[in-house]
């Protein structure tokens, strides 16, 4: 008779479990950090509308002068909108509470400022 021994199913079910363990917290990580794509859209999306308006107007517009998006499209991340100056402006993502992303570390808060337009911390763009 032919067929697959016990030790033989063993050994190949223990190359499974091993690779799964190792494999895994991977996957984990790679998904965190693919989703700060999300978070950089929604900056960039309301950075583009800000700047239409100042283009327009000559001044950074008051948060009720224009309409942002408040999350990220995905819904990892709320976005908050501060008006510094007349020609200043800083966009503000955080990780939203009950996602994947509070464990993203060092990048739980990206921030876009007008002048320097790059999204910060600079690991995270």
């Amino acid at each position: 008779m032919r067929g697959i021994t016990l030790v033989e199913l063993l050994v190949v079910m223990s190359i499974i479990a091993i690779l799964a363990v190792v494999g895994y917290p991977s996957y984990q990580t790679y998904l965190v950090e693919s989703r700060r794509a999300d978070a950089k859209v929604a900056l960039r999306d309301n950075q583009f509308i800000l700047e239409e308006y100042i283009s327009e107007n000559g001044i950074t517009p008051t948060s009720g002068q224009v309409s942002l998006a408040t999350t990220s499209p995905n819904g990892f991340y709320t976005i908050a909108y501060t008006r510094v100056s007349d020609d200043r402006y800083k966009l503000v993502a955080t990780a939203a509470t009950g996602t994947s992303q509070t464990s993203d570390t060092g990048c739980t808060v990206m921030t876009l400022i007008s002048e320097m337009d790059k999204i910060y911390p600079v690991q995270c763009d």
